[in-house]
């Protein structure tokens, strides 16, 4: 006689083998639980006692959808081991969190995403955890902001958003000699231009959010590195919370699928963009590392294959023509963010330093009537044209 069928009247005692699925699949599921479930006594036992490789227990340690994107990324950067986080800042928060203590010493190396100094004054400081900033990577600014000792030694590799690309092997070098650790957010260029473990870093840092997921739709954070040290956060990934859910590991896993070609067509473009704007008229300056005229185009040469699908330049006409120029501009979309399949553009202190106004910006570094553009997948002559008609109405 066939057994009776579960329904919905059916005790929760009952059922609990078609609770459990497993199934072939091309693509990782997603496995959107918050819980996973034990058949037994027996095999929670094993699972404890660390006889049950693959299992898993609740989502805050970890999801099988979530460990599919780390594998991948992993692969991607060389890595031993990866973590995904929720966003780009838990991911340099908890990292920070991890590596520092009260009267350690945190060196940030040139210019950085705003908010990873202000997680340095606003958090850190709260707990004794003292900072410094090199305005270079030249030996002698490096030694004058290490004075007191260096625990952590951070750098953007590009940086954001003058896309400034110091020699990563002699910052590594630079900091084992110190008996520092070297952490690299290598956002800007992705995996795919850029491994900045094969160059000596400790840690690689991304916000995934931008060329790793590539489509505007998902927040996320990575690290990657030796499997001891990555084991080591995610142990405090499980205290403080901060994991990617289970839809977000599932699309940002399927957008690393097209990193390369992503990122390769982009850094076509952009490098096309940038010698275009070179010869602009109202185009006072172009950053972007491509160009021999950028500063670091010998290094960034050395350690990228291309150049990344960021840029930014500065007008002739200052802050009253950038904001004339996001405004003239069609094609791309006025946005915060970058390493999208859509372009994007900002007049940089007006998006990004708001609070501060223009001379905040200006005292951070940041140049008022900055633009930064990340070109997205649209035809160079598509984009081009665009940026001939904006530059014609300022």
């Amino acid at each position: 006689m066939s057994p009776t069928p579960p329904s919905s009247a059916q005790p929760p005692s009952e059922g609990r083998s078609e609770r459990s699925h497993e199934r072939r699949s091309l693509i990782p599921p997603i496995f959107q639980t918050a819980s996973f479930t034990f058949g037994s006594a027996a095999e929670l036992a094993a699972f404890h006692g660390g006889e049950e490789d693959g299992t898993y227990f609740y989502g805050r340690y970890g999801n099988p959808t979530q460990a599919a994107a780390e594998a991948r990324l992993a692969r991607l950067e060389g890595a031993e081991a990866s973590l995904l986080y929720a966003s780009g800042m838990a991911a340099v928060s908890s990292v920070f969190l991890a590596l520092l203590a009260p009267e350690a010493r945190l060196l940030i190396l040139g210019e950085s995403y705003r908010h990873t100094r202000d997680v340095t004054e606003k958090l850190l400081a709260r707990y004794g955890v003292r900072y410094a900033l090199a305005e270079s990577e030249a030996p002698a600014a490096l030694g004058e902001a290490a004075r007191g000792g260096v625990r952590l030694l951070f750098a953007e590799v590009p940086s954001n958003p003058t896309l400034r690309v110091p020699d990563i092997g002699r910052l590594a070098e630079w900091a084992r000699a110190r008996g520092a650790r070297l952490v690299v957010d290598a956002t800007i260029a992705s995996p795919a231009l850029l491994r900045p473990l094969e160059h000596g870093a400790d840690l690689a840092l991304h916000s995934a959010t931008k060329y790793l997921s590539g489509h505007n739709d998902v927040l996320a954070g990575a690290a990657s590195g030796p499997r001891e040290l990555v084991d080591a956060l995610r142990e405090q990934q499980a205290l403080l919370g901060g994991i990617l859910a289970p839809q977000s590991a599932f699309l940002l896993d399927r957008g690393m699928k097209t990193l390369a070609l992503r990122v390769e067509r982009q850094s076509q473009t952009a490098l096309c963009l940038a010698e275009f704007l070179g010869g602009s008229p109202q185009v006072a300056r172009v950053h972007y590392p491509g160009l021999s005229s950028h500063p670091d185009h010998a290094t960034a040469r050395r350690l990228m294959p291309a150049f990344g699908g960021l840029l930014s330049f500065e007008l002739r006409g200052g802050p009253a023509a950038a904001d004339r120029l996001v405004d003239a501009l069609r094609v791309p979309v006025l946005a915060p963010g970058f390493g999208g399949t859509e372009s994007q553009v900002e007049h940089h202190a007006r998006m990004a330093y708001a609070d501060l106004g223009l001379e905040g910006a200006q005292a951070r570094g940041v140049a008022p009537g900055l633009i930064r553009y990340s070109v997205g997948l649209e035809d160079f002559e598509v984009l081009r044209d665009d940026l001939r008609e904006g530059l014609g109405k300022i």
